[in-house]
């Protein structure tokens, strides 16, 4: 914890048929089609909010999610919701989305603590 990095630019690269989900820390910059390969696409994340690399994370997958909105207090700023898992599980997702939900007012509500990003991403 003593060494703390920024993710200002964190872009993945992959098969567009294999992984059609690339995930990581932080807010979506930029996605698209690579130049160079059509079968390939990308996605650029950036997380300007120093962290360990222990917590850095990087996903690419065939996932489902389910999606939803949370509105942080007092300032009203709306955060993306989207958890990931295997499409043949996504049904049993919703729980942990209230759970997510619950503890981001919990963080509001105990600690004064709004979250800092514009996405929130489980997988």
């Amino acid at each position: 914890p003593d060494n703390m990095s920024t993710f200002t630019s964190v872009k993945l690269v992959a098969n567009a048929k294999s992984y059609p989900v690339l995930l990581s820390n932080g807010n979506l910059i930029e996605e698209g089609t690579s130049s160079d390969d059509e079968t390939r696409h990308f996605a650029i994340w950036s997380d300007p909010f120093p962290k360990p690399s222990y917590l850095f994370a990087a996903v690419a997958g065939n996932l489902a999610s389910i999606k939803d909105e949370y509105t942080t207090h007092p300032s009203g700023k709306k955060v993306h919701l989207e958890i990931y898992s295997e499409s043949e599980s996504v049904d049993k997702l919703q729980y942990a989305m209230d759970s997510l939900k619950r503890s981001m007012k919990w963080d509001e509500d105990r600690f004064g603590l709004e979250y800092d990003l514009g996405i929130y991403n489980i997988v």
